[in-house]
């Protein structure tokens, strides 16, 4: 089994325990892919809450949700916060939280394969979601991409091969995100979001909202990224340091 077989058979048992929604929820008004369109000479900058990783353990142990804001919010065109508590030391009250402490876009990241967790994304506050490719078949992407824009709810979807990425373009989705990490063993190959994203048709490219994810840490790596890349989604690279706001200077100030 996989670390990312293991991990959705325990969001499985997660999502089996959510209740069905009853009403109606509040639809989102933030248009999450125009936020993430790329501006400038760097990406759009996802920055994500990430207490702990499998491939990293801890990395900000008891990272309190409203200093992440506040680190991020100078640099961030959206946060990404880990909601899945056993390998990533998250909550859904994280999220819950950070919508209460900032305007910007929020997205849920968690290993969802049940609606109802997008439901309660929704409820917490999230404007996106993200969705495995590797996770779930293209009848799941299809309905789950359906209820989150029933709900204003634009959601990354994330391959992490070429099989995943053709069978994706086949859908209709409008946030594509190219991991460098292998989500079955957790090795990284920083050569993988460029490769595939050379195998997306250019007029497909110029409509996508593009999204590189895992691994960087540098300027340099961002600046090399082409102009196609819209946003880079960036957390190990700031919780692994001593000092992410010193990090997070040298990366974004001065630009």
């Amino acid at each position: 089994m996989s670390v990312l077989e293991k991990i959705v058979g325990e969001s499985r048992k997660r999502a089996a325990a959510l209740p069905e929604q009853q009403g109606p929820l509040e639809v989102n008004r933030v248009d999450f892919a125009a936020a993430l369109r790329r501006r400038g000479k760097l990406p759009q900058l996802i920055a994500e809450l990430k207490r702990k990783s499998p491939s990293q353990g801890t990395l900000k142990e008891g990272l309190p949700v409203a200093e992440a804001v506040r680190l991020y919010k100078p640099y961030a065109a959206a946060l990404s916060i880990l909601t899945e508590p056993f390998h990533f030391m998250g909550s859904i009250d994280d999220l819950k939280e950070a919508r209460q402490l900032t305007d910007l876009p929020l997205l849920r990241k968690d290993f969802i394969i049940d609606i109802r967790q997008i439901d309660e994304a929704r409820k917490a506050g999230a404007t996106s979601f993200l969705l495995i490719a590797a996770s779930l078949s293209d009848a799941e992407l299809t309905r789950f991409i359906a209820r989150g824009r029933e709900l204003g709810m634009e959601p990354l979807v994330e391959v992490l091969t070429e099989e995943e990425l053709q069978r994706c373009l086949a859908l209709d989705i409008r946030i594509l995100g190219i991991n460098n990490r292998n989500l079955h063993t957790l090795e990284i190959d920083m050569n993988r979001s460029l490769a595939l994203a050379e195998k997306i048709p250019a007029r497909r490219r110029e409509e996508l909202v593009l999204v590189a994810e895992s691994g960087y840490n540098s300027r340099e790596q961002l600046l090399a990224l082409p102009a196609y890349f819209d946003a880079v989604l960036v957390g190990t690279g700031f919780m692994q340091e001593a000092d992410p706001a010193a990090k997070l200077r040298e990366i974004f100030s001065g630009l």
